[in-house]
């Protein structure tokens, strides 16, 4: 084989394709376990894609997974709000009615 012939190699690389597993965990955990499962289940998915070499299939698994953890933290942040408003506003309701004097009807 003369040096014409020969091809350099290249050894083929992963481009970076991010799983999103710690942010689908952190939603299991702190916002929406439902759709936390979810995103777990698609940054698995990146992860096998990404054995296979199939690069496409990883990076619509990872935008599916980013998707889905920015829903689960959207709903999260907004049931954690508004449990905190109707505490707060429960609590201003009991304050009020603890002060009011009952009077006997005789």
């Amino acid at each position: 084989m003369d040096v014409e012939s020969r091809v350099p190699y290249a050894p083929l690389e992963q481009p970076p394709v991010r799983s999103y597993k710690w942010w689908s965990i952190g939603n299991i955990l702190c916002c929406c376990l439902p759709l936390g499962l979810v995103a777990v289940y698609y940054s698995g998915q990146v992860e096998e894609c990404l054995a296979r070499r199939d690069i496409a299939g990883a990076k619509k698994a990872s935008d599916t997974a980013k998707t889905i953890n920015i829903l689960a933290l959207v709903i999260g942040l907004a049931c954690i709000g508004f449990m905190i408003f109707y505490m707060v506003r429960n609590a201003q309701l009991i304050k009020s009615m603890a002060t009011q004097t009952i009077k006997p009807p005789y």
